[in-house]
This record gives C-alpha cells, structure tokens and sequence, in this order.
C-alpha cells in the first residue's frame, strides 16, 4: 500500500510552504483558493513521490 498524500491545517500557509521548501526540499505547486469556503492550500511535491498539502482556512482560530 502506498499512500497517496497526506494534509495537515497549518496557521500560517506561506511561512510552512517556505519551511519545506527550504528544508526539505519540496516543490509547491500552484496555490488553490475556494473563496466561496474560504480555504487556501498547497500541494508540495517531493523528490520520493510524497505530496503534502498544506491547508489554511482564512478565519479559523487554532489556538
């Protein structure tokens, strides 16, 4: 079994798409926006096949 990738909420959706670019690497793809659920995300790709997407709700409190 392989999987295919995984998402995790993130608070802050520019500073971890840089976060894993720079340290690992990884390439992010193009930034999507639902602005109707007001949701962003990324997908970053690595070198192994792995994709992880970041996701970011606009007024989400994560504290």
């Amino acid at each position: 079994m392989r999987i295919e990738h995984i998402a995790i909420w993130v608070s802050d959706l520019e500073a971890m798409r840089a976060f894993y670019e720079t340290y690992f690497n990884a390439v992010a793809g193009e930034k999507y926006h639902n602005h109707r659920k007001e949701f962003t995300s990324y997908f970053l790709s690595f070198t192994d096949g792995a994709r992880l997407e970041l996701m970011h709700k606009y007024y989400c409190n994560y504290r």
